[in-house]
Parts: structure tokens; C-alpha cells; sequence
């Protein structure tokens, strides 16, 4: 167990990651320079992501974008498109933007941290381990280390991640309860995918220890309650994250929840996810197709639109889990539909399970640089 004492309370660092974004916009409505600017955007990604807030995340990509607007560091501005890019999932724009970057003089060991999750996010995880084993090597932190372990999850290294999750958390030497929290959520995510729902729990409680308003820790420990039969647990947990997130997948979670009691507001509040995830599908539709595609194959109840999504999915991402999701999607468009062999999805399903030529190499220009 993490000793909650070693950070300062969640509810504080919260309160002072709240005031340092006033105190940027304050400064940016008085002409701030690129780099207030930039740190600006990075706390509001940060804010998003705990809070589940997308509309910080887009107040955040607005700001990058004004600040690249007004400066003349190409180097930088690039590497800044390249991490946009790649945090909404335009992975061949984020690749192509990252070697112009180095091309321009930005340092090496940046890019390759960006490169590492690009290869990552779209299946090329030898690649990747190369170098996600050579940053932690050089300088073995949370960051470094969290990164190693959330790669190893996802080649089915389970035990080895573990070891590498742990190790992220010892080497961590801040007091902000932040990054070791958001480490939390991805180690509880990983256990969730690997099927171990109560390493899963005794994760995400430790998540709340430190950090208990960690909006998607919350609603993935809801997501486990539910697969667990803890019926009642899961509304404790997800009816407070509809006042205070505006991404649709709790919203989601709750129509599942409310459908184990048999509620009929269930169908009402599946239709309001479904319109608010097709709303965020016409402006982002990379970043989102994942989780609509598992919506509309659940309680979101259009097969025929999750399909889409998971086939576009994984045409931008090569992976074991977007293969995964487009093979279960077709199985359950089939059933629904009662497609029988040979049908209009038969040779889709033949290779949703199999992997591209794609997934076999890092094949963006300039890969042999």
C-alpha cells in the first residue's frame, strides 16, 4: 500500500493545479510569452484527464495552437503539432511532424519519447520496447518507468509490468500525488484487461487514497463493481461523475448500471450518451472511435455503427486490442443481425484477428534515420 502521507492531499494539489492555470490565463490575456503559453496547455491536458473534463482538453489544444501560431521556434512549434497530433490520435501526422522536428534541431531524446508512444499506439511494440528500455535506463522515473510498464501490459508481459509499475512509484520523488496517480489508473487498467478484476479494485482504492477525485480512476472502478456484481457499489461511484465530467462514457456506465436494476430510464440515458459520443465522433472522430465502437456494441445497442467504428479504429491503430474489438464487434453485429456465413461481414471477419503488413515495422518517412 502507498503510504497517502507521502503526497500532498489530492484535494489540495487539485486546488493548486486550479490556481497555477488562473494564474496562466491571466497571463496569457495580458500577452504571454510561448513558453506560459505552452505550460498553460499542458495543465489543462493534465486538469482534463483527471477530471475527465474534454472541454479542457479543448481549451488546451486551442491554446498550443494559438501559441504556435504567434511564434517562430520551428522546431518546437513542430514537436508541439507532433504531440497534439498523437494525444487525439492522428498518428501519421504525429510521425511525419516529430522527424521534422528532429530535422529542425529539437533534442533527440524528446522526440524519441514521442516516437517510443507513437510505436506504441500503433502495434509496433518491439520497436517500441527498444526504446522505452533505453529512456528508463537513462533516467529511471515515474514518467520513464510508467511508460516501460504500460508497454509490457500491453504485450501480455503482465507480471513484468507489475514489477515496473512498482518500480515507477519507488522512484518517484515529488510530492504531488499527480503523476503517481495517473500511474495508478493505467496499472488498474492493465489489470482490468488482463482479466484480473480484484488486482483491479485493489488498485483503483489506492487511487482514491490518494487522489479521489480521479474522474476515470472512479469510473473504471464503477466499470469493475459492475462486472463483479457489485450493483449498488457501481452507482455509488458513477452518479457523482455526471456533474462533474463531460465525456460521455460515464454517462455510459451509468445506463449500464441502471439496467442491472432494471431501471427503464436506462434506454433514456443510453440515448443521450450515444448522441453526445457521435457529437465528439464529428470532431474528433480518431480520438473516440475506440470507446464508441465498445458503447454502440453494449448498451449504445447499434451494432451496425460499432463495426464502423472498429474498423476505423483499427485502420489507424494496428494492435492485439483493436483487432480484438473489431472481431467482437463483427461477432456481435452477426448475431444480432443473424448474418449467417458468407455474409456481407465474413470477410471481414476472417481478418479482423490477423495482423498487417503495417504492424510489422515503423513505416513513416524517414524511419531509417
Amino acid at each position: 500500500m502507498i503510504d497517502p502521507g507521502r503526497y500532498t492531499s489530492g484535494k489540495i494539489a487539485l486546488a493548486n493545479l486550479s490556481a497555477s492555470i488562473a494564474s496562466l490565463e491571466l497571463g496569457r490575456a495580458e500577452g504571454a510569452t510561448f513558453d506560459r503559453s505552452v505550460a498553460l496547455s499542458k495543465l489543462l491536458f493534465v486538469r482534463g484527464d483527471v477530471l475527465g473534463c474534454i472541454a479542457n482538453h479543448d481549451r488546451a489544444e486551442f491554446v498550443a495552437t494559438e501559441a504556435i501560431a504567434r511564434s517562430s521556434d520551428a522546431a518546437s512549434t513542430l514537436y508541439i503539432r507532433a504531440q497534439l497530433a498523437s494525444r487525439f490520435h492522428r498518428f501519421e501526422e504525429a510521425s511525419e511532424r516529430l522527424y521534422q522536428a528532429l530535422a529542425a534541431g529539437y533534442p533527440r531524446n524528446d522526440i524519441d519519447g514521442e516516437k517510443a508512444a507513437l510505436l506504441q499506439a500503433t502495434g509496433r511494440y518491439e520497436n517500441a520496447l527498444v526504446m522505452r528500455e533505453r529512456l528508463a535506463d537513462d533516467n529511471p522515473g515515474i514518467h520513464t518507468l510508467g511508460a516501460l510498464a504500460s508497454l509490457l501490459a500491453e504485450m501480455n508481459r503482465w507480471t513484468d509490468a507489475e514489477v515496473t509499475y512498482a518500480a515507477g512509484i519507488e522512484a518517484d520523488d515529488g510530492v504531488s500525488p499527480l503523476p503517481c496517480g495517473q500511474l495508478l489508473f493505467e496499472w488498474g487498467v492493465g489489470a482490468m484487461r488482463h482479466g484480473d478484476l480484484d488486482r483491479a479494485e485493489s488498485i483503483f482504492v489506492e487511487l482514491d487514497a490518494i487522489l479521489p477525485a480521479h474522474v476515470p480512476g472512479r469510473g473504471h472502478r464503477a466499470e469493475v463493481a459492475l462486472a463483479r456484481g457489485q450493483v449498488d457499489l457501481a452507482m455509488k461511484l458513477v452518479l457523482p461523475l455526471l456533474e462533474t465530467s463531460d465525456d460521455p462514457e460515464y454517462r455510459a456506465i451509468y445506463a449500464e448500471t441502471l439496467a442491472k436494476f432494471g431501471d427503464s430510464k436506462a434506454a433514456t440515458e443510453a440515448e443521450r450518451a450515444a448522441t453526445a459520443y457521435e457529437l465528439l465522433l464529428a470532431r474528433r472522430p480518431d480520438a473516440y472511435a475506440d470507446h464508441a465502437a465498445a458503447f454502440f456494441m453494449g448498451i449504445g445497442n447499434r451494432p451496425q455503427r460499432a463495426v464502423e467504428l472498429a474498423l476505423a479504429n483499427r485502420k489507424i491503430r494496428d494492435t492485439p486490442r483493436s483487432r480484438r474489438l473489431l472481431a467482437k464487434a463483427l461477432r456481435n453485429a452477426q448475431q444480432v443481425s443473424g448474418v449467417q456465413e458468407g455474409g456481407p461481414y465474413e470477410h471481414l471477419r476472417y481478418h479482423a484477428g490477423k495482423p498487417s503488413a503495417s504492424a510489422q515495422g515503423w513505416h513513416s518517412h524517414g524511419a531509417t534515420r
